[in-house]
């Protein structure tokens, strides 16, 4: 017997516009079977879709493929560029933090050592920025449209990866400058320095989180 929520999902993807060799496609990358597939098309009211499948062309099934491996690379250096971009902005924001709100009981051997390798720091976070941030911008943009032609790629394996593990590895910079924040609160420790530390750092974070974890709910209405 087909199983429901195939057919539901079939229904749905054809409705947006996505051929039945996409559909299969990103079907078999999420680990369904192919028999379980072809019973679920079989059993739509589309008399198009009655007519057994038949083995693609050897070129276009390539095609697909390299397809499907092409969207895995562009969201792997998606993903790179925006890890690098968003620690560099980090970096920066909280290095002016500590020049803009110096910490309780910094002293001038501090002071000194920073100001000595300000301008490495600076230029070494602003280099990262200035390379990551088109990078990003150019690749988001890109696969944004492709996911538009193509609903097809919601389905990425290697998409769907990379979300949860940007969703573990933002929750648990939140969650631990939560901690730290409530352990100084505490102890008595608690100062303008390491507010705004808190605020940079779960600020971005927590703003990756939501972006991508909006992205999942999305995802899951399909």
């Amino acid at each position: 017997m087909p199983n429901q929520e195939l057919i539901s999902y079939i229904k749905n993807a054809l409705a947006q516009g996505s051929t039945r060799i996409q559909i299969n496609t990103a079907l078999l990358e999420s680990g369904w079977q192919q028999n379980d597939i072809d019973l679920a098309f079989a059993s739509l009211n589309n008399p198009a879709n009655l007519i057994p499948p038949q083995p693609l062309p050897k070129h276009m099934a390539n095609s697909d493929s390299d397809t499907s491996m092409w969207d895995s690379f562009e969201h792997i250096l998606l993903f790179i560029s925006l890890y690098v971009m968003a620690t560099s902005i980090g970096l920066l924001l909280n290095y002016f933090v500590d020049r803009w709100f110096s910490p309780l009981g910094s002293t001038g051997s501090y002071s000194s050592y920073a100001n000595s390798f300000s301008s490495v720091l600076v230029n070494g976070y602003l280099a990262a920025l200035i390379v990551s941030m088109p990078l990003f911008s150019v690749l988001f943009i890109l696969i944004q449209k492709r996911t538009i032609s193509n609903p097809a790629i919601k389905n990425l394996k290697a998409r769907k990866q990379l979300i949860y593990f940007t969703l573990i590895i933002t929750f648990i910079i939140m969650l631990f400058n939560v901690v730290t924040t409530v352990y100084s609160l505490l102890n008595g420790n608690l100062s303008l320095n390491f507010i705004m530390h808190f605020l940079v750092n779960v600020g971005i974070s927590g703003f990756i989180f939501i972006y991508y974890l909006l992205q999942v709910i999305g995802d899951k209405k399909i």
